[in-house]
Order: structure tokens, then C-alpha cells, then sequence
């Protein structure tokens, strides 16, 4: 039975992978037979595959987490940079300008010794801030017209990264890429009624699993299927949608 499992996950990954090229050769004709995309992407081809070739005005979520050095969202600094969309992931580790809060280490397993950034007391390469910005720049204009998911961005992770990107002169360039943010902590409590709206909770109510939270790359992973789960209308997307 397990190596049955194994040929049908290889099969559906080889599935996908032979999907895919087949539609980056298709992409540049997606305007002149709109109606084909639109059959491809309603889901008559086999698969678990996100096609990712849309109509024209159709957006693309990139859902996003940030690791901070404490909960100061006027001050504190990034130590870790995590995004997803689909298959494609983003994820850096930043060498923190400012000290990290005890609480903050707690909670993610990140500390500072000297000039190395440890995991759980295991050192982990870093990227200077300007290049890891830019690099999740270069990221999201991979997509066609991004905009950010995350859970509780309004308040905590959206005025962090848009200050820091301001710090560096690279505000202008991520507003010309990205439309805006929807926060699913707000979404979430107007699609359900539930008694806590946490990511744990939601996580572990909709998928019926635990992850490591407080991992920037594991929390993305989540809020993706989360999303999928949910299926949220395009109207009720542009309601929670928070512009630059």
C-alpha cells in the first residue's frame, strides 16, 4: 500500500510538472483564445494543480509572513521573510539592526550571537536587508497582479514591512508591483463563527493539524491551504483588501 502512495505522489508530481511547461508555452496565446484558459483553470484538467494562467483581471494572493525582533510595529526589525503562492516559495533569514525581545525568542527560537542569527541555537545564513527586500520584490513581480494574504497583517505585519521597505528607498517600487493586503484574521470572523480565530486554532480546526507556528515558512504553508479551504468569494477578497 505505502509504495502504491509512493508511485501515485510521484505520478501526480510528474502530472504537475508536465502541466506546468505545457502552460508556459500556452501563456503568450492566453489572449487570443481567453475561453480555452477559462476551461483549463475551471478545473477539467485532472489534477491538484493552481494553473496559473488567468483572464486578464484576475488577481494572484502571494500569502506572507514576517518574524519580527519583538511586537513594536513602529520599531521593531525583520529576521525572517517568508512568502507562497502555489508551488513557488519565498523565505530569508535577516540579520536583525535592533536586540531581540525575550518574548520574541521565545516564541520563534531565534536569538542573535555576535554576528551570527542562531534557530534554536543553530546558526542560519542571512541576507542583507536591502537584498532580501529586493529579492521578495523580484518575487512578486513573477506573479501576474499580486496581492499579499496574511494573518493579522493590518495591524502587526503590513506597517512593518512597508516601513522597512520606506527605510530603504524600495516603498515605490513594491507599491508599483503589489495591489494591496487582505488580513484573514478579519476575513476569517466574517466567514465563520468560531470561538477563537488564532492561526493554531484555525489551522487546527479546518485542516485538523498542528505546524510549527511562529515559523515565518510554516505559517505561510498554512494560511495557503487555509485559504484554498475557504474559498473565498472575489467580493468578499476586495472587501478585506487593504491598499497601499
Amino acid at each position: 500500500m505505502r509504495e502504491t502512495e509512493r508511485e501515485k505522489s510521484a505520478g501526480n508530481h510528474l502530472k504537475r510538472s508536465l502541466i506546468e511547461l505545457i502552460m508556459c508555452f500556452l501563456r503568450p496565446i492566453a489572449r487570443v483564445f481567453p475561453w480555452l484558459f477559462r476551461w483549463i483553470s475551471s478545473g477539467n484538467v485532472t489534477g491538484d494543480v493552481n494553473v496559473m494562467i488567468r483572464d486578464d483581471d484576475e488577481e494572484t494572493p502571494v500569502f506572507f509572513d514576517l518574524e519580527t525582533t519583538g511586537l513594536d510595529t513602529s520599531a521593531c526589525d525583520i529576521v525572517q521573510l517568508s512568502a507562497v503562492s502555489g508551488h513557488r516559495v519565498f523565505n530569508v533569514y535577516l540579520q536583525p539592526r535592533c536586540s531581540i525581545t525575550d518574548g520574541a525568542s521565545r516564541v520563534t527560537g531565534l536569538t542573535v550571537e555576535g554576528s551570527r542569527l542562531l534557530l534554536r541555537r543553530r546558526p542560519v545564513p542571512t541576507v542583507p536587508h536591502r537584498r532580501a527586500l529586493s529579492d521578495f520584490i523580484c518575487f512578486l513581480k513573477t506573479f501576474p497582479k499580486p496581492f499579499l494574504v496574511g494573518h493579522n497583517s493590518r495591524r502587526f505585519d503590513w506597517p512593518i514591512v512597508t516601513r522597512v521597505l520606506a527605510q530603504f528607498d524600495l516603498l515605490e517600487d513594491f507599491q508599483s508591483v503589489v495591489s494591496g493586503c487582505v488580513d484573514t484574521l478579519t476575513l476569517s470572523r466574517e466567514m465563520f463563527q468560531l470561538p477563537r480565530y488564532t492561526q493554531q486554532f484555525l489551522v487546527q480546526h479546518f485542516l485538523q493539524e498542528s505546524y510549527g507556528a511562529h515559523d515565518a515558512a510554516e505559517d505561510v504553508r498554512t494560511l495557503q491551504e487555509l485559504y484554498r479551504v475557504w474559498r473565498p468569494s472575489p467580493e468578499l477578497v476586495r472587501k478585506h483588501k487593504t491598499g497601499l
